[in-house]
């Protein structure tokens, strides 16, 4: 879901709609369909703000690129990238920065960067752009752009340097904040995985012998980021813990969750990171709840408590965060999540908070 991203993150510098800079004659690409004729007025919130025949509208960023007349070098890149040329993608990305005239146009760049670089499974590269992104400004909803492809074995030199500037945003972010617990993770999953040269590198074992460390890589990069697909029908374990956080019983399930915090096993990661996330917001700790809810709906986007993950941050926003404008953006997100998979009874309490929220306008 990144996350994005719904999630929270600090983020893009305080900007003005007004101050934006707009273009000449922008253009904006949603899913793949182009819209002509518009002014993009600037990025507010992770949202597009443009004018098309005098009206403001607000998008959200998901799936959507852009043209810019004040920066041409973004819509080569992007046209590059459709053709799948990544590298000169990349290459025009950087001469786009050159061309930007206003922060806003940077930090769109930071974040075109990492859904590329994420889309073509260049996870190391993709973790440098997106601490860069969070670097950028002071908007938390670019959290949920977190990377979520699997690990690669990128060299040594990439690698430390995106583990860097992961650590320089980590620092940079408020202690907790949803930022901050995606960031521990994104350190965490990267700090696990062997450079190519390190894992071409063979080293003697115990016994003397010469082992050869690509025998290892394999489960160290599960470990990293376990792939949404092992996740099925918990064990009896996880179905009691449910039913302890369904009778209410929070001290009794957390005892049971942080056991299993320190040593996973076999247990599903993305339901023990949705259960954690319910004890927390049972326990008065929104904001430690929505990290665990965004890392459940970000490193498991496609696993069964994906969009219910998306749903209960919604919750948290819309209430104890006090942040309607977030909440309404990861309704829609766990709307359309939920619907794909066909989650009708999720889809109509989606649909009903979102009525709420709207009624509060």
């Amino acid at each position: 879901m990144k996350p994005p991203p719904a999630v929270k993150l600090a983020f893009l510098s305080a900007l003005s709609v007004a101050a934006a800079g707009p273009g000449l004659a922008d253009e904006i690409v949603i899913s793949g369909i182009p819209l002509t004729g518009v002014v993009v007025r600037g990025v507010e919130r992770c949202e597009v703000q443009y004018t098309m025949a005098g009206r403001l509208t607000a998008r959200s960023i998901d799936r959507i690129a852009l043209h810019l007349d004040d920066v041409p070098a973004l819509g080569k890149a992007e046209a590059r990238a459709a053709l799948g040329d990544l590298d000169q993608a990349m290459t025009l990305l950087d001469e786009a920065a050159s061309q930007a005239k206003h922060p806003w146009h940077r930090t769109w760049i930071h974040y075109r960067r990492t859904r590329l670089l994420d889309a073509a499974g260049r996870y190391t590269q993709a973790c440098h752009a997106w601490a860069t992104l969070l670097l950028t400004g002071a908007e938390p909803c670019w959290a949920d752009s977190m990377p979520t492809c699997p690990p690669d074995q990128p060299d040594p030199q990439t690698h430390a340097q995106a583990l860097a500037q992961l650590r320089r945003a980590r620092e940079s972010a408020a202690e907790g904040s949803i930022a901050a617990g995606l960031l521990d993770s994104a350190i965490e999953s990267l700090a696990m995985i062997k450079p190519a040269d390190a894992a071409r590198q063979p080293r003697p074992n115990p016994d003397g012998q010469t082992d050869d460390p690509q025998r290892e890589a394999p489960q160290d990069l599960r470990q990293a980021r376990p792939p949404s697909r092992v996740i099925a029908a918990g064990p009896p374990l996880a179905d009691e813990i449910d039913r302890m956080l369904d009778a209410g019983q929070a001290v009794a399930a957390r005892r049971e969750i942080e056991v299993l915090v320190a040593a996973p096993g076999g247990y599903p990661l993305d339901r023990l990171l949705h259960q954690y996330g319910r004890v927390l917001a049972m326990q008065g700790q929104p904001r430690d709840a929505a990290v665990r809810f965004m890392q459940c709906a970000i490193l498991f986007g496609q696993g069964p408590h994906a969009a219910s993950s998306l749903f209960e941050t919604a919750r948290l926003y819309a209430g104890p965060l006090a942040d309607g404008r977030t909440a309404r953006r990861l309704l829609d997100r766990a709307a359309n999540l939920a619907a794909a998979r066909g989650e009708d009874v999720l889809v109509e309490r989606i649909n009903a908070a979102l009525a709420e929220l709207n009624s509060r306008r």
